[in-house]
């Protein structure tokens, strides 16, 4: 069995190579120029691009391309899980049923399952890292997709961005919901919600969308693994695992860079919480 993901799981090429995943570059477009997402562009130079005043611009795997990396994996395993970005933020994961649905037509020897993460950034890296275990384990197909969809029950995004109005350039947020970006001084609390994007709440100043991000935690009941993600904002990153490491009993907090993808969404200056809730 072989597991496919995508770069916007903004896991690292590392992690993939170490753990035999087929993963999948989405396309990124800086100054009329495109990269294919980690391989040939960094979180780096996208967040310079974003400074020097350039949007940097995403296209969606299309069923064409997706009907490719499948049969390439194929050719590997005869039975592939794809776990996708989410269906609420991308047009990919319908891109994928309809590359599986075009091999189906044409052969009967394998079994191609598409499961929509409804996750983004490392809310769905967290996805995919136990996912890896799952299948290197030797869990059934049945098995790895249930274990899925429990922890997609019990996934948890939380994060702030310096500019609402980013997203809602990028399509990623109405412009009713971005209201909040105008307000001097406001942080944003936002979460994702069924695979969309929902703010929940605002702050003034950053140290006070941290800690609230903490309460959150601590409310829910975090008790496994934890990843924070930031774009060009390793400062308060850092300040955030520190809250954590203080205020609650978690020793398993790790940091990394926005994938390129997701921070031609973001802007600079976000940061980002993942944890599962009680549960799992």
């Amino acid at each position: 069995m072989k597991l496919l993901v995508d770069s916007c799981s903004d896991i690292s090429l590392d992690f993939a190579k170490e753990h035999q995943l087929f993963f999948i570059p989405l396309t990124i477009n800086v100054d009329g120029k495109e990269y294919l997402d980690k391989y040939e562009i960094s979180s780096e130079e996208v967040s310079k691009a974003v400074d020097d005043g350039i949007r940097p611009l995403t296209s969606q795997a299309n069923p064409d391309e997706l009907y490719n990396y499948f049969n390439e994996a194929l050719k590997e395993d005869s039975t592939i899980i794809y776990l996708s970005f989410s269906s609420q933020l991308s047009g990919t994961y319908q891109s994928a049923n309809i590359a599986r649905d075009m091999i189906l037509e044409e052969r009967d020897d394998v079994d191609i399952t598409v499961i929509d993460s409804l996750s983004a950034s490392y809310g769905y890296g967290l996805l995919v890292e136990r996912a890896a275990k799952y299948v290197n384990d030797g869990l059934s197909k049945e098995e790895v997709i249930k274990n899925i969809e429990r922890d997609k029950a019990h996934i948890r995004h939380l994060f702030t961005v310096s500019d609402l109005d980013y997203l809602a350039k990028g399509g990623r947020l109405s412009k009713g919901q971005a209201f909040l970006g105008s307000l001097l001084n406001i942080r944003p609390l936002l979460h994702v919600e069924d695979g969309k994007l929902v703010p929940i709440e605002k702050y003034r100043g950053v140290k006070r969308v941290l800690k609230r991000m903490v309460e959150l935690m601590k409310e829910e009941g975090a008790a496994t693994e934890v990843h924070i993600t930031h774009a060009d904002n390793l400062k308060d990153a850092e300040a955030l695992k520190n809250l954590i490491l203080k205020e609650t009993d978690l020793t398993n907090v790790q940091i990394s860079s926005i994938g390129p993808t997701i921070i031609s969404h973001t802007g600079n200056g976000t940061i980002a919480l993942f944890y599962f809730t009680e549960g799992v």
